[in-house]
This record gives structure tokens, sequence and C-alpha cells, in this order.
């Protein structure tokens, strides 16, 4: 027991012995107890009432008011309480202070959200990227000052990772690349920065990629043309005629080559439209390329077709039946004779339609996967070049998924097979 308290209970044992003794004297103990122990009452709450009025105009040390006993101990523990908050407020002052100088000298616009979408603080990058001042625009819901619909559909994401490319509302020759990050309790930070130089090399890429591909194109033909006109001279002796085979399956390799190039610089960086298409029947279109397989360099294969006849998508049919053939011609290409191939088209319990393609092949290591629909990368150069691969497929796949709204999903388990799925959304989805 601390010893304010034994002095506090002391003082009152003897008040009350007082009382009863003064009283027995005078004959009323009772009541003389009463009176005392009502007063002892009253100055306790009036002591308790000053605290309480100290402690409301700040606690002020030099205007501490008189105590004794059990006051004197709660006066002491308020102004170490008081003492320990003005310290760590200090604390807080300055790492706010430090992190407001920081964020200030950020080149990347910052934009601290609530979870109504309303402004709470930005740094002056914002202003130069976003036209968003943090004193003229707080409490301005954001979704009010940048109106792009892809910038709708980032608020409504909650994927870091999601980065989208805007005109800058400063001018139409900035591009801004654009991330929500949630930042917890509802709220989110936007970070722009500017990607012009960015776009403009990859547009640039893009732009040499397809010039390059169209120039290639008419001597390639040409070439091909001299070649098989060659190969029908039946004067040339056999090394000849063998050298002339090979010179010209490596041309035709190129003219594939090119022509997947000019598909990829028409597709990569356009999406479609919602409401842009035709309404494709996939479950013939699936029919046909394994029918055609199954007379060819798949005729070994065991495939298993498992086919929601009625489910159609919209979009361009070239480039649908550019990726589904892909898809599974590697599947024929890449597993042994007699292996068993599934392929299935069918909508999942959102809505959206999945093409799946999986066999039972060697597999592909796990190192590989995030990289498996990058332009021209594979994984067994040699086996790839010598089964007539162009190295331009899977991405083919990948933009034609991503044109139509969609994504390519690759799993894969050494020694035990691969799954490869393209993802279709509810928006161009059908059925006949």
């Amino acid at each position: 027991m601390p010893d304010s308290l034994k002095q506090e209970l002391w003082w009152l044992a003897l008040c009350a012995a007082a009382a009863l003794v003064l009283g027995a004297l005078f004959g009323h103990p009772v009541i003389l107890l009463l009176v005392v122990m009502t007063g002892y009452s009253l100055w306790l709450l009036f002591r308790i009432y000053e605290i309480f009025s100290w402690v409301e105009t700040g606690a002020d040390r030099r205007r501490t008011p008189p105590t004794v006993g059990v006051m004197n101990d709660i006066v002491r523990v308020l102004h170490a309480e008081k003492k320990y908050s003005l310290k760590q407020k200090n604390k807080y002052r300055r790492s706010l202070a430090q992190f407001n100088t920081l964020a200030e000298k950020l080149p990347d616009g910052s934009v601290v959200l609530d979870e109504q979408r309303q402004i709470v603080w930005s740094n002056p990058a914002a202003e130069s990227l976003l036209n968003i001042n943090s004193q003229r625009d707080h409490g301005q819901r954001i979704d009010n000052l940048l109106r792009h619909p892809t910038f709708q559909e980032l608020l409504a994401t909650e994927d870091p990772d999601v980065e989208i490319e805007l005109p800058s509302p400063m001018g139409a020759e900035i591009t801004l690349g654009i991330r929500n990050v949630p930042a917890g309790r509802g709220m989110s930070v936007l970070i722009a920065r500017d990607v012009t130089q960015r776009v403009k090399v990859r547009d640039m890429r893009k732009a040499f990629v397809a010039d390059v591909s169209h120039e290639l194109r008419t001597p390639l033909t040409v070439i091909q043309g001299y070649l098989e006109l060659l190969q029908e001279d039946e004067t040339l002796d056999a090394e000849t005629q063998q050298g002339l085979d090979h010179v010209l399956k490596q041309s035709q390799r190129m003219h594939h080559i090119v022509e997947d190039l000019l598909q990829l610089s028409k597709m990569e960086g356009n999406p479609l439209a919602d409401n842009e298409g035709d309404k494709i029947i996939a479950a013939a279109m699936i029919e046909t390329i394994v029918t055609g397989l199954q007379r060819g360099m798949g005729k070994n294969h065991e495939f298993e077709l498992d086919i929601e006849p009625t489910l159609c998508i919209l979009g361009s049919e070239s480039e649908i039946y550019g990726a589904f053939n892909n898809l599974i011609v590697n599947a024929v290409k890449y597993t042994n004779e007699e292996s068993h191939i599934y392929i299935g088209w069918r909508t999942d319990d959102q809505g959206r339609a999945v093409f799946t393609v999986q066999d039972d092949g060697p597999g592909i290591e796990p190192r590989h996967l995030p990289r498996l629909s990058e332009r021209f990368y594979r994984v067994d150069h040699g086996r790839s070049r010598e089964r007539g691969g162009t190295g331009l497929g899977l991405a083919i796949v990948k933009h034609s998924a991503q044109r139509h709204g969609g994504q390519l999903l690759i799993d894969s388990t050494p020694g035990k097979g691969s799954v490869f799925s393209v993802e279709f959304p509810p928006t161009r989805v059908s059925h006949t």
C-alpha cells in the first residue's frame, strides 16, 4: 500500500475517532461522525475539482494546486504523463516534418486519399503533374478532378502493381504512369510519375519493328520465290538440293517471324472496345484446329475436348484463332506422341470465358514461367528451333488476350505437364 494512501487512511481514522469522542461528550456521536465525514468528503470533492480545472486549463506546472496524500500522488502522475506526452508529440512532430520534407522533394506526384476518395494531402510534384494543390484541393474528391474512365477503373482496384498510363492534365504531351497503393483503413496513396520518355521509346521500338518487318516482307517473298524455282531444277545434284531445302526452310521461318512481328505490332497497346468485334463461335474454331492436327502432326496424340458448345466470344476472329491455335500446336509440339492433351472452353463461376490447354508433357521449371510470354524467350533454344518455333507464339497469345481485356495464365510442374489458360472478361462473353 502506498505511503500516501496510508497517510490518508490515518487522517480519516483520526477524524472519525475525534468525532466519536467529541460526539460522546455531547451525547450525539453518530451525528457528529456524519458531519465530520460529510465535511471530509466535501473537502475531497473540492480538491478533485481543483485538479480537474487545472488539467482542463493545460496542467501548467507553475499553477499546480496545493495537494496532500493521494491527491499529491495523482498530481505527480499527471505531471509525468504530460511530460511523456509532450516528448512523444515532439517526436511525432519531428518525424512528420522529416516526412514532409522528403515527400516534397519526391519527383513523383503523391496524393493521399481517404476512404471517400477525398484529397487529404499532396506534394508539390502532384501540382506539376496532376494539377492538384494540397491547400486548394483539400477535401475534393479525386474522381471529380481526374475524370478519365481508365482512372475510375484504377480507383476500384486494390492492386499496387497495376499501373495505368494517362495524359497529364497539364498537357497531352506529358504521359503519366499512375498507381493506387492501399494504405490501410480505407485510405490509399496515388502515385504519379512522368513516363513520357518511356512511352516514346516504346513507340519508337514498335514503329521500328513494324517498319523493318514491312521492309523485310517483300525481299523475303522474292527470295522464297526464286528458291522454289531453283528447287524444281532437276539438274541439281543431291548436295545442292539439300542446301536449297535448308535455305528455303530458313527463309520460310524468317517469313513467319516477320508475319508474327507485324501481328504483334498491330495488337500491342491497342485494346478493343467492349462492343468491338464479331460474335465468334469458338467451339467450331477449336474443333477445326484439333481436326487439322489429328490429320497431321498430332495424329498420334489423344485429345480430350471439354467444350461448352453455345459459349461464344466477341472480338477479332483472326486473333482468337491465332491464340487458340498457338496454344494447341505448342501442346502437340512439346509433348511426346500418344500424350494426352485436354482442351477446355467453359465459363467459370465469375462469368468469364476460359480457354484451357493442359498436357502431360515434361513440364517447365518455375524460373522460366514469368518470362515465357516474352518475345523470343526460349526454355530450350535448340529444341525450339528444331521444332520450327519463332519464339513469338506466347507473346501473340498474351497480347491477343490483353487486347480482348483478358489475360494469359501459365502453370507448370516439371515432370507432370503444363496448363495454359486464357481468361476473357464477362463483357466479352456471349451465347448462341
